[in-house]
């Protein structure tokens, strides 16, 4: 056989290799195909999961689906029936159970630490006194479940649930989170009270590869009590279940003597950077220095050149661009007014000079619905309406994508939250749905001591993924605001009501810098 054609038996015998590959797959990918179950059937089974409890590196891989954000909210009300195909919360009452108190929402005016989640003793059977969340001892003989669900993930082939737990409890009572695809066996992890100092719990629960491709799958979370109960019991928030779509890659015939195809050469633009250390030059792109003379003091400056109060240079290095307010219930953003294209990287370093928690007074007579102590973050995405030349001309009722920080009661934020807001009638109001959250990481400095780094990776078909000091926490696909006229983008800070630290408050003023602010279209 000549050296030709021997080259041509083994290519084609490697085509037809790859052919039996892709067909092998696809047909495993079929076969594990279930069949679609939708019936619960208490009591559950739990059934500890093979491999260890592991935390996800990152997050979730790029493109992955948000199957599930849960806050427990106003709108949270599960189902009690066990049979349906509508993916729904449901209350699932266990035969095993004689407690006759089930999971529900503790609401947003109970007890600080519990507020906006969801409590193993929340609702009580007809006949059994309600308890109150945070206050109330948690009864004996609990068999109690709440279940999400069916979920059809016969075309995923990755999964992944998170959410934070606080458990309370006697060494003999336990707290179970997983799946089920059977409706009987509960397979996942779970955890035992006893262990002392209950605080909240951030926990990550990766399916096992043998639950990929089911098509009825319900996230399930149980508590179960003993005879002698000790504790407030089991709490949930902040619930998110993801799951990463199966790609299928199909291989191109190959063909030999044509020379190869070039590496094109990236386009990518940057908008001219903003590192404020040009004296006015920048600060002017983003409406000059501004002060605002009413009642409440806001606007920008350059710390050490603001007029109204000296404060040291602060930067990364260098000065920085500064956003200040005395108010309350202050919204305060600013804008080069540049447009960035349909894919960009927005990058900016943030770092709160002042900023003060929640007045925690108001505990006794009330807290506002949401009070997050300060905010400060970042705007993108946002329609062209949404800026003005300088800080006073924002119009906080537009459309736009924000990611911002939290801090609530304390002095450093705590949290991380990536938002959509849909715009309202009402100047004062704006339409906003939660798309990712998380906790910060023991990397962030969130003072003044130093900058944080964000960095905004966003595609015009949705993708979003916002990483802190070079490590992704939440990532999210929506593509409801993109293109040129949702072009812009800017930073902000907004001061909650009553974010001081004294009652009545006192007029602080919250500072934040933000500095190396940079966009690259891809």
């Amino acid at each position: 056989m000549s050296l030709t054609k021997n080259i041509k038996f083994w290519f084609a015998a490697l085509i037809g290799l790859w052919a039996l590959i892709i067909f092998a797959t696809l047909g495993q990918q079929t076969a594990i195909a279930q069949s679609r179950v939708n019936d619960l059937k208490p009591p559950f089974n739990f059934v500890q999961a093979s491999e260890p409890e592991q935390p996800l590196i990152g997050l979730r891989p790029p493109g992955a689906t948000v199957i599930l954000t849960e806050t427990f909210g106003p709108g949270f009300n599960p189902a009690t029936q066990v049979t349906g195909t509508l993916p729904l919360w449901r209350r699932v009452v266990s035969p095993a159970d004689t407690a006759g108190y089930h999971w529900y929402r503790v609401g947003d005016s109970p007890p600080v630490p519990f507020a906006n989640s969801a409590w193993s003793a929340g609702i009580n059977l007809p006949g059994k006194p309600p308890l109150s969340p945070g206050v109330s001892p948690y009864p004996a003989g609990q068999d109690t479940w709440l279940l999400y669900g069916p979920v059809d993930l016969h075309e995923y082939s990755y999964a992944t649930l998170s959410f934070e737990y606080y458990l309370d409890a006697t060494a003999s009572d336990q707290m179970i989170w997983g799946v089920t695809t059977d409706g009987v066996n509960v397979i996942g992890h779970n955890s035992l009270g006893g262990n002392g100092g209950a605080q909240w719990i951030s926990a990550t629960y990766q399916f096992d590869q043998a639950l990929w491709g089911s098509d009825a799958v319900y996230i399930a979370f149980g508590f179960q009590s003993g005879s002698t109960p000790n504790g407030l019991g089991a709490f949930i928030r902040n619930v998110r279940f993801n799951a990463e779509p199966i790609y299928f890659v199909y291989l191109p015939v190959v063909s030999n003597n044509f020379p190869p195809t070039p590496t094109p050469t990236p386009t990518a633009t940057p908008i001219p950077g903003y590192t404020f250390d040009n004296g006015t030059v920048d600060l002017n792109d983003w409406g000059g220095a501004y002060y605002h003379t009413g009642g409440t003091k806001y606007g920008q400056c350059l710390p050490g050149q603001c007029t109204i109060h000296y404060t040291t240079p602060h930067g990364n290095p260098g000065t920085s661009l500064r956003l200040y307010t005395n108010g309350l219930y202050s919204f305060i953003a600013s804008s080069p007014n540049d447009i960035a294209p349909n894919d960009f990287d927005l990058y900016v370093d943030l770092s709160p000079w002042v900023i003060y928690p929640r007045d925690a007074s108001c505990v006794l007579f009330g807290c506002p619905d949401n009070d997050l102590g300060d905010w400060y973050g970042i705007i993108f995405n946002a329609s062209d309406d949404t800026f003005g030349v300088n800080p006073s001309q924002f119009a906080y009722n537009k459309t736009y994508y924000r990611v911002y920080f939290y801090n609530i009661d304390a002095v450093r934020p705590i949290r991380m939250v990536l938002d959509r807001c849909d715009g309202s009638g009402d100047p004062t109001k704006n339409n906003c749905t939660l798309l990712g959250s998380k906790s910060l990481p023991v990397s962030f400095i969130g003072n003044a001591a130093g900058f944080d780094t964000v960095h905004i990776e966003r595609l015009a078909s949705g993708s979003i993924q916002v990483a802190l000091n070079g490590s992704v926490l939440i990532s999210a696909n929506d593509d409801t605001y993109t293109g040129s006229s949702h072009g812009k983008f800017g930073v902000f800070i907004f001061s909650w009501t009553r974010n001081d630290t004294q009652s009545p408050p006192i007029g602080y003023e919250m500072q934040i810098d933000f500095d190396n602010i940079k966009l690259i279209g891809r």
